[in-house]
């Protein structure tokens, strides 16, 4: 397995050919909604790439069109994120009721 960390980052660009030219080239991972937005008059999109190749996209020829934020490393967020889930099966007490239905928000 691959011990690489994932960092989210987002890029910023003046143009969307800009954006375009510089995604095509890096190939980063845009998520399930790749819309860019609006902010400022620049278009932003987040992205995921691993460390390294985020290193490697910094110094392409497209990446002077184009401004770089790291956002945070989705590697340690999701480790951190799977210390809040319980480890066993609430559901193995046959005397409790299984929840049904859609629930209520509290």
């Amino acid at each position: 397995m691959n011990n690489q960390q994932i960092i989210r980052f987002e890029i910023k660009a003046p143009t969307l050919e800009d954006l375009r030219n510089f995604t095509n080239e890096i190939q980063p991972d845009l998520g399930c909604r790749a819309i860019p937005r609006q902010i400022d008059g620049e278009f932003v999109i987040d992205a995921y790439l691993p460390e390294s190749q985020l290193q490697t996209a910094r110094s392409t020829r497209t990446a002077r069109q184009v401004t770089i934020r790291i956002i945070e490393n989705a590697t340690e967020v999701g480790h951190e994120r799977q210390q809040e889930v319980g480890q066993g099966n609430r559901f193995r007490d046959r005397s409790r009721q299984v929840p049904r239905g859609l629930g209520r928000k509290e």
